[in-house]
């Protein structure tokens, strides 16, 4: 397996990770009207994070465009 595949489809799982977090640590306690903003700013911090991390994994492991 090509290293670089490997570190694209490892970002796709870091995305998938980040879109786990908002649903189920931000969008849930708000439903549910137990949201509490202390928290909140904790998992978005961390969502940014991620989706950063998961970013930047797909643009080092994607196809060369030369």
């Amino acid at each position: 397996m090509n290293i670089k595949k490997a570190v694209e489809e490892t970002g796709k799982h870091f995305l998938n990770v980040a879109v786990a977090l908002i649903i189920f640590a931000i969008l849930q306690p708000i439903i549910k009207g137990e949201f509490n903003l202390k928290t909140g700013i904790i998992f978005v911090t961390a969502y940014i994070v991620i989706l950063l991390i998961g970013n930047l994994l797909i643009a080092f492991g994607g196809k060369d465009d030369g």
